[in-house]
């Protein structure tokens, strides 16, 4: 009978483990998406939006303005100055290789009959006068084309990096019509992007006759009207609540038990009107620390819908030049000859 009841006790323990190691208590009281999904502020945010856009005073306070600076800028944008398309490459502090090789591909900005700028934007070490910021120093002042911002650089804080960009963008190079957000390890193809908008454009439908509105509000129309672009490889999955998992989310985080639909942070791009509504939408969305859900859950308050893209690979696509003719974006790039190489080839065809 003591053995008997040992075993019963030992199994009891290892259900009890693995309940707790599982998170199955937060799977089972997770609250349903579709049903109950009022992440903070649960207010009429696109109401919020059109009233920022248009001039009228907002009585909400805002909830999520990041107070850190700009320690550098650049001329590269202006408010008057139309571009084609801006690249926001998010670079870690010490991945000089890494731009390096971007300024020798798709970061050269010379497309023909295109206007197309490129800028690095990174935080700090923390360190006063570190050899790694000395380093840093030295290749702003050589290159001019590095924003750097004064909130410690790790992967926690992503978000922090992309809002961040995401301000400076809003206030010093807003006249873009589209911009491209990767990051630091991807191949990137500008042409065929380039191709995607143009091919994008020549499907929309013409605006009326006399329309001349800069600014349409978003209220009804952000779910159908293809001024609001968000794309790239879009997910549709469920919070991680494995205990052990680097990517382990609680219900205090977050209560619901799958993600609004988002778009995988490696590579995105976002129209002119998107990055200006989701901007303004963040000041009074709660942070979340990973980025792509972040900006999910964003375009989930305002109603803007993400839009797949087959051409962006979250995953590094084996190289074959017939097989990289329409890539826009492949993750993995960590090693600086070989996205030389590739986007040489691909740009030799």
């Amino acid at each position: 009978m003591r053995r008997g009841n040992f075993k019963y006790l030992l199994c009891a323990c290892v259900m009890v483990c693995i309940y707790y190691f599982f998170g199955v208590s937060d799977y089972i009281h997770s609250k349903s998406f579709d049903d109950n999904f009022d992440y903070p502020l649960n207010i009429n945010i696109k109401s919020i939006v059109d009233d920022v856009l248009s001039g009228k005073k907002v009585t909400v306070t805002p909830i999520n303005y990041y107070p850190y600076r700009f320690l550098t800028n650049s001329g590269k944008c202006s408010t008057t100055h139309k571009l084609d398309l801006f690249i926001v490459v998010k670079s870690a502090m010490d991945h000089f290789g890494h731009r390096d090789a971007i300024r020798q591909t798709y970061g050269q900005e010379n497309v023909p009959g295109r206007t197309v700028k490129t800028l690095f934007f990174l935080g700090i070490d923390g360190k006063q006068k570190s050899s790694l910021q000395k380093q840093i120093d030295k290749e702003m002042a050589d290159f001019k084309d590095i924003i750097q911002m004064d909130f410690i650089d790790n992967y926690y804080n992503n978000t922090i990096k992309t809002m961040m960009s995401f301000r400076w963008v809003y206030e010093h190079c807003p006249t873009a019509d589209y911009y491209l957000f990767t990051d630091d390890d991807m191949y990137i193809s500008v042409h065929n992007l380039l191709v995607y908008i143009h091919d994008r454009e020549a499907t929309r439908k013409p605006e009326p006759a006399g329309f001349t509105t800069n600014y349409k509000s978003i209220t009804d129309t952000a779910e159908t009207d293809s001024d609001f672009l968000y794309t790239g490889y879009v997910f549709n999955s469920a919070p991680q609540r494995f205990r052990s998992s680097k990517w382990r989310v609680s219900l205090v985080e977050y209560q619901w038990d799958r993600w609004p639909a988002y778009v995988t942070a490696g590579a995105y791009v976002l129209s002119n009107k998107t990055l200006k509504v989701m901007y303004i939408a963040s000041l009074f969305v709660k942070h979340f620390r990973f980025d792509d859900i972040y900006l999910g859950i964003v375009a989930k308050k305002v109603g803007i819908v993400p839009k797949h893209c087959p051409d962006f690979y979250f995953y590094k696509k084996k190289f074959s030049p017939d097989g990289y003719k329409d890539v826009i974006a492949s993750h993995g790039y960590e090693d600086h000859a070989e996205l030389i190489r590739v986007w040489c080839e691909m740009n030799s065809l």
